[in-house]
């Protein structure tokens, strides 16, 4: 696991306990989304996992429409490259 519900809510700046339900749907939905781009191998507990989850939640929850807003920070879609191609170089390792 990248992130837990603590450090989620400390990076989206909220105190309070009214959307745990929520922001946990998110976090959950945002390590799916990295394993799924780089591969059930990949390293979710590296600072950049850890980062594109922060960020990807901080997505979710800011551009709450049926769509999302449709396209990631250059960041995020670097970083998820990175990891894939680092999940792929273990996998041929083994």
């Amino acid at each position: 696991m990248s992130i837990d519900l603590s450090k989620a809510k400390a990076f989206l700046r909220i105190e309070h306990d009214e959307e745990n339900e929520l922001i946990q749907l998110y976090i959950d939905a945002a390590n799916e989304y990295i394993a799924g781009a780089c591969g059930a191998e990949v390293d979710m507990d590296s600072a950049r996992a850890e980062l594109i989850a922060c960020m990807l939640v901080s997505d979710f929850y800011e551009t709450r429409t049926a769509y999302g807003s449709g396209s990631y920070a250059r960041s995020i879609s670097t970083m998820l490259t990175q990891l894939e191609l680092e999940t792929l170089a273990k996998g041929e390792g083994e």
